[in-house]
């Protein structure tokens, strides 16, 4: 439906396909991160790797957000 278009992410416009592969990559990569800082890493006394879950979780939320953004911008434009 919107394979020609274009969306941009930092200073490259994808197609919109690649763009929501690339997001949902991200977003995964996240999660991931947040189960392993929370299996692993809770203990740690360093305060990125103790919070690194909730941390995490809020990036790739953020992640969620701006894609729907972007997304919404490419298909107004």
């Amino acid at each position: 439906m919107y394979e020609d278009t274009q969306v941009k992410y930092l200073f490259v416009a994808l197609k919109y396909p690649a763009y929501v592969k690339l997001q949902v990559a991200l977003v995964i990569g996240w999660l991931i991160g947040s189960i392993l800082c929370f299996s692993w890493a809770r203990e740690s006394d360093v305060w990125l790797l103790k919070n690194g879950w909730w941390l995490c979780l809020a990036i790739g939320g953020l992640e969620v957000l701006e894609s729907l953004v972007a997304i919404r911008k490419a298909k107004n434009a």
